[in-house]
């Protein structure tokens, strides 16, 4: 299983983005595959936040439109939705105190231990990832 990073979804969605083409590119290519691509709501929660930011201007992307993509995303057959289980919060709490996490890495912390839980492989374009001990890693800018 491969769980979806929000800088992934941002890259899919943002046709003006630089990375748009080889994460797009990916998504489309895993949707047609075997292994379940996965999605959560702190990502979905990510994605909307981040690309209809107000001082994003002109670029900001319509709330609608997320939801479409969004939709569309999770209308897909390969697509499944995973959430924390009764595992989760021992395995976050671990990797932010282990690691001394604080403040924005406390959101990186919280995604690793959903894969972590759920065995999937975390797909991000975020190299500070590398971090979590035994947390598989696809980066679909790298060509992996």
């Amino acid at each position: 299983m491969h769980l979806l990073d929000a800088n992934v979804l941002i890259y899919a969605f943002r046709r003006d983005s630089p990375y748009h083409g080889p994460c797009y590119a990916w998504l489309t290519s895993a949707l047609l595959q075997e292994s379940p691509v996965a999605t959560t709501s702190v990502v979905d929660l990510a994605l909307l936040r981040i690309v209809t930011l107000p001082s994003l201007g002109k670029a900001a992307a319509a709330v609608a439109d997320v939801f479409r993509f969004l939709a569309a995303l999770e209308a897909q057959p390969a697509v499944v939705r995973i959430e924390p289980t009764d595992r989760h919060l021992p395995l976050f709490a671990k990797l932010c105190v282990d690691l001394k996490l604080r403040g924005n890495d406390i959101n990186d912390a919280y995604l690793a231990a959903l894969a972590l839980e759920h065995d999937a492989v975390l797909v991000t374009a975020d190299r500070g990832f590398a971090r979590f001990s035994g947390l598989r890693i696809l980066d679909p800018l790298a060509g992996d």
